[in-house]
């Protein structure tokens, strides 16, 4: 039978207890509505919002839940994100390999809020770097569904909370300053990895788009002795013009409250926490070329940039680059001892910002890898 929801006033409650007014002879059970199972109304892209029909559910009950193929829902999202793509002029993506999208959409299910902050404290460029990534990326994250009432989902309703999903964020997404449709049009992706978990209550959807374009013969590393290092081999004819060091202190365990409170949006750095985060987050060390000027050597470069700059110019001691036709290879390294002396243990993401290949004045990230120093 299907039911609708009466809501009591609290004041007409609360005047009745002033009033003398008591209850007897009823259990705990006379206020507590019967169990509902709710099911989700015909959803078209455009929608404006989700609606759910719901109906009264007899809790002895087996609910035969229908197969669902999670492979194909996977297949649809990517479809619709390459249609979108397509659409905009944007490259068609491959599906990427990392298992940290689906990884966070499953621990999503826990608390059926949005959060780029997972329980373990990392934000997406860590769990990305933690599992092995080695590009860069960004991520987007939506939670369909509330924990108040249960939900029967079929692979019919998902299918349709995946276009709805997809729609909203690239042509309805004012509220948040079209993010998530810059990122879902962003031309330098080249790869996505997608998540998508659900539950008797919400369906989670993760897109963590991939930027590769490096073949490493050395990731980059801080040493003990606290020496950065990087080297490897770009697919395409570029120059790397300098590299942005952000800090985050080491990530601490987080509550489901705290999860559920954390920001709407994710920066890279320790400004950008759990519990506040801006757009304006800056790097505590940027590294540049050195010279080829033997009377100006890095040491009396580094001391000139620095007299006009708020943030660390470190000029780096090893800064190597061989041009092809169609590749790059490079070789950096630099002394991080007085930069480490300052932050100490923590994760240390490095930017790694190179000329595009198209000749614009943009450029293009080629990394977000976080160094875990612990």
């Amino acid at each position: 039978m299907k039911t609708a929801y009466i809501v009591i006033s609290i004041v007409v409650l609360v005047l009745a207890v002033a009033a003398g007014i008591f209850f007897f002879g009823f259990g705990e059970s006379y206020f507590q509505e019967p169990p509902q199972i709710c099911y989700l109304a015909p959803l078209e892209k455009t929608s404006i919002d989700l609606y759910y029909d719901c109906e009264d559910f007899d809790t002895d009950t087996v609910l035969k839940l229908p197969d669902i193929d999670h492979d194909k829902l996977v297949t649809l999202s990517m479809e619709l994100i390459n249609e979108d793509r397509e659409r905009y002029n944007s490259p068609v993506l491959e599906l990427g390999e990392s298992p940290t999208a689906q990884e966070h959409a499953e621990e999503l299910l826990n608390t059926c809020r949005t959060s780029y902050w997972s329980s373990n404290g990392m934000k997406p460029y860590m769990r990305y770097s933690a599992s092995g990534g080695d590009g860069a990326i960004n991520e987007n994250v939506r939670v369909i569904g509330t924990p108040e009432i249960q939900k029967f989902w079929t692979e019919e309703s998902i299918e349709q909370i995946i276009a709805w999903n997809q729609y909203s964020m690239v042509e309805r997404d004012e509220a948040n300053e079209f993010r998530h449709s810059a990122n879902i049009l962003h031309p330098d992706h080249n790869y996505v990895n997608i998540g998508i978990a659900w539950s008797n209550f919400c369906v989670t959807i993760v897109h963590q788009f991939e930027d590769k374009y490096v073949e490493w013969s050395q990731p980059p590393i801080i040493t003990l002795n606290h020496e950065f290092m990087l080297a490897g081999r770009i697919n395409f004819n570029s120059t790397i013009e300098e590299i942005h060091v952000f800090y985050d202190p080491i990530p601490m365990p987080l509550s489901d409250r705290e999860l559920m409170l954390s920001p709407r949006i994710y920066g890279f750095g320790h400004v950008c926490s759990h519990l506040q985060c801006s757009d304006g987050s800056l790097p505590i060390a940027i590294v540049l070329p050195n010279t080829e000027d033997e009377e100006l050597g890095p040491e009396v470069l580094e001391s000139i940039l620095n007299q006009e700059s708020n943030i660390p110019l470190l000029v780096a001691h090893k800064w190597e680059m061989t041009h092809g036709e169609d590749f790059t290879t490079f070789s950096i390294e630099e002394d991080f001892s007085n930069l480490m002396n300052l932050t100490g243990k923590g994760v240390y993401t490095v930017l790694v910002f190179a000329e595009h290949p198209d000749g614009s004045d943009t450029g293009m990230v080629l990394t977000t890898i976080s160094i875990f120093f612990l």
